[in-house]
Order: structure tokens, then C-alpha cells, then sequence
């Protein structure tokens, strides 16, 4: 069973549901307690009927990534309905793009910047890792930003958070290699986080379809590949890899 935050919108989560689930998965489909508007549910629910419609056992729930409490409660809700955690993606995080002066950052939008992609990212982990651990295996996907380490523009809130889970990522590598877990970080370039595709292009796209073989530049598709293929026992002794 696989756990992709921020799984509904669109974009790389929604994509990554969509091929793991092509591939087996029963899925754990995750947005945020922010988006409570009713195209929102509505939307969710679309992504919910996809994954039914091939075949895979699959649930919706709606939980703050902040909140370690929803955290907690959604990771019950997934092991009752749906069995043992076999892999977590970590896709959800902060969902503003806002460019600006260092010194005119609110420090109150800092924080929620920064504890949206680590303490978000870190929640999830903390309740999956322990499953993982019982059955010895699985597979932790964290979702970073290309160069976000080196990152010298705006919002800054955006690249530390981003460069967080890259450290985060090293030292649960380390760590969880004995317990036949993998632990790696996919840093999209640009382009990759774009909400282009409806629901029927990324499941044609996810069915590796024409249009996608000749596809001219990146699309969330592409993260989802990667993410299949570290999921993989061909991918197996690659951790740590960011």
C-alpha cells in the first residue's frame, strides 16, 4: 500500500498515485484541511473514482501534513482499511509560491513555509517508518526542489524547507538501510510541478501512451517514473540518492 500526500490537485502527487496504482499499489490519497472549497472535494473524489476504476482498493483523506495528530489519524485509518504501509511519498508541502524580500518575509509565513515541508514531511515518517520497520521493508520518497541547497532567490522559505528534507533524507538512509527500507529525494527541475494534464491525459500518460513517448518537454509523469522505479527490487540498494 502507498501514501502520496498532496495527492489530488493535480501535478506530480496526483501522477505518482496514478502509476503506482497501475502497478499494483492500493493507494492513500492525501490534500490538505486548506482546501475546503467544494471543486476541491469534488476534484478529490475524481482522483478517488480513477484509482477504483483500475482495480485498486484506494481511500481519500483529507489531513494537514502539519498536524501530527491528522497525521497520525490518517496513517490508522490507511493500516484498518488498507494493511501495512509498504511506501510513503512525500509529496505535500508548502503551497505558496511567493517571491520577495528576505527582510518583508512575515515571520508567522516563514514558519508555516518551513514546518509544511520538514515537520510535514518528518509527521509522516514518524508514523509509517515504525510499520515499515515491523515488516522489513519499505520505500520513503521525499519530494525536494532542483538545487534548493544552492537556492539564492525567492521565497526562501520555500528552498530551506525543500533543502530540509534533503538532510532528512541522508540521515534516514543511514539509519534504516538494516531494516531493508530505502530512503531517497527526487529534486523536479522546472516544469515538473506543472497542473496541465485533466485526470484522463495523466492516466493515458501513466498508461505510457503515445503522446507521452514523444513528449517534448517534462511533465509530472516523469516524476512519477522515478518514483515507480525506486520502489522497485531492481532499485533496492539505491538510498540516500538525491
Amino acid at each position: 500500500m502507498a501514501l502520496v500526500t498532496g495527492s489530488t490537485s493535480g501535478g506530480m502527487g496526483r501522477s505518482t498515485a496514478f502509476v503506482l496504482a497501475k502497478n499494483g499499489a492500493d493507494i492513500v490519497l492525501n490534500y490538505g484541511t486548506n482546501r475546503r472549497d467544494a471543486e476541491a472535494d469534488k476534484a478529490s473524489r475524481s482522483v478517488e473514482k480513477a484509482i477504483r476504476d483500475l482495480g485498486r482498493k484506494v481511500i481519500l483523506v483529507k489531513a494537514d501534513t502539519k498536524s501530527a495528530d491528522e497525521v497520525s489519524a490518517m496513517v490508522k485509518k490507511a493500516v484498518i482499511e488498507l494493511g501495512k504501509v509498504d511506501i510513503l511519498v512525500n509529496n505535500a508541502g508548502y503551497g505558496q509560491w511567493k517571491p520577495g524580500d528576505i527582510a518583508d518575509v512575515p515571520p508567522a509565513e516563514f514558519r508555516e513555509g518551513v514546518e509544511a515541508d520538514i515537520g510535514g514531511a518528518l509527521n509522516c515518517i514518524r508514523e509509517c517508518l515504525p510499520i515499515m520497520r515491523r515488516h522489513h521493508w519499505g520505500r520513503i520518497i521525499n519530494i525536494g526542489m532542483f538545487e534548493a541547497g544552492h537556492w539564492a532567490g525567492s521565497p526562501i522559505e520555500w528552498a530551506i524547507g525543500k533543502a530540509g528534507r534533503a538532510i532528512l533524507t541522508r540521515h534516514l538512509a543511514i539509519q534504516e538501510r538494516k531494516h531493508n527500507i530505502t530512503v531517497n529525494l527526487l529534486n523536479p527541475g522546472p516544469g515538473h510541478t506543472a497542473h496541465l494534464e485533466t485526470i484522463e491525459k495523466s492516466l493515458s500518460f501513466a498508461d505510457r501512451c503515445e503522446e507521452w513517448v514523444n513528449r517534448k518537454r517534462v511533465t509530472p509523469q516523469d516524476i512519477a517514473e522515478a518514483v515507480l522505479f525506486l520502489c522497485t527490487e531492481q532499485a533496492r540498494f539505491i538510498t540516500g540518492s538525491h
